[in-house]
């Protein structure tokens, strides 16, 4: 077993915070991740996958285990549908990949999605109109106390907006081991009702008929979505970045109604599901929960490309919080506060985190 001590976590978060674990290992197995727990039952855990959801504020003192789990296996298939069991340390953008090359649809709006399968899995990854729950048919992992290998059904896994059971309560208590996903075979029918107000980006389909003709193949819906996605996300290379910080605030169609009285043509969508085909907006009730995005609402405080130091925000979108990779965890608190309270005082919304905040 190869766990190295006081041992530099900047490489293994996508924000680039130089904070130090007790302990460290980077697990290739499950077998190698049990024999680690087993020596280390008395350190405080903390489970990595690539680290692109993550801030971390403090040194870690504890077990820091990076899962590097790696395989994917076909387990069944029939005319319409493949069933594909993946390692929770796989990369999820070369699985979407993958996928798309096989001509396997479910997954292909997730393309440019930064981490690791089992990052994707437990934190509800979802993006142009598509969810992992979607395709998501079992969850295999490791509860740590008992050092068990355990399998669930999604339903029984409390999945919610950008979240799960194992993104809450079981956070640190189980170890994401593998994955299964049930994927449509050469289909012709894909998710493309994504859109954005006029003068943004515009829509999927505005996308596409840019450079491709109907029919469009499933290469063709992917290669949209990683377009639209370069034009609004920072580069990983040049800044050290969660992407989207903060979720989409849900609040009454009552309270939307007040908010397009500030900013006229702000969009809503179903507080449940990611569909943005909505013709009419008034099937809402005003006691109803609808969601309203995040980064429209710091554009408009003028957040987009406003800097404090070593933090900022990206000139590309309002959500996306970037730093100059020298920033530590405290510098994107106190930035990421002063948006929080900006939003709560012009418009009595809190903004909740996406990024999973890390401290001992």
């Amino acid at each position: 077993m190869n766990v190295k001590k006081d041992y530099s976590l900047k490489k293994y978060n996508t924000f680039c915070i130089d904070v130090k674990a007790k302990y460290f290992a980077n697990v290739k197995s499950v077998k190698q991740c049990i024999s680690i727990l087993q020596k280390y039952k008395d350190e405080k855990i903390l489970i990595l996958g690539g680290g692109s959801n993550t801030l971390l504020l403090t040194d870690w003192e504890g077990l820091v285990l990076k899962i590097d789990f790696k395989g994917k296996k076909i387990i069944k298939e029939d005319d319409q549908n493949i069933y594909i069991k993946v390692s929770a340390g796989e990369d999820w953008d070369k699985l979407v990949r993958y996928a798309v090359k096989k001509d396997w649809a479910g997954i292909e709006n997730l393309v440019f999605i930064p981490g690791t399968v089992g990052g994707a899995v437990a934190q509800n990854i979802g993006a142009y109109g598509q969810s992992i729950t979607d395709t998501l048919e079992e969850i295999e992992a490791l509860e740590i106390d008992t050092l068990k290998l355990q399998k669930y059904d999604p339903k029984d896994c409390d999945y919610k907006y950008r979240s799960s059971i194992f993104k809450k309560e079981w956070r640190n208590k189980y170890i994401i081991t593998s994955a299964t996903f049930k994927l449509r075979k050469n289909t012709k029918e894909f998710e493309l009702s994504y859109h954005e107000r006029s003068g943004r980006y515009g829509s999927l389909k505005e996308e596409l008929e840019s450079f491709a003709k109907e029919p469009y193949s499933i290469q063709d819906v992917m290669k949209a979505v990683f377009r639209q996605r370069t034009k609004r996300l920072p580069s990983v290379d040049e800044y050290g970045t969660c992407g989207s910080f903060f979720t989409n605030p849900l609040v009454t169609y009552s309270k939307y109604k007040e908010l397009l009285k500030k900013i006229p043509d702000l969009q809503c969508y179903p507080s449940e599901d990611l569909r943005y085909d909505l013709s009419d907006a008034s099937q809402f009730k005003d006691d109803d929960l609808v969601k309203i995005p995040a980064g429209r609402l710091l554009d408009e405080l003028g957040w987009k490309g406003k800097w404090c130091g070593n933090v900022g925000v990206s000139e590309k979108h309002a959500l996306c919080v970037v730093t100059n990779k020298k920033a530590v965890g405290e510098e994107v608190i106190e930035f990421i506060n002063s948006m929080q309270k900006d939003v709560k005082d012009k418009y009595d919304i809190e903004l909740e985190p996406e990024v999973n905040i890390i401290s001992n």
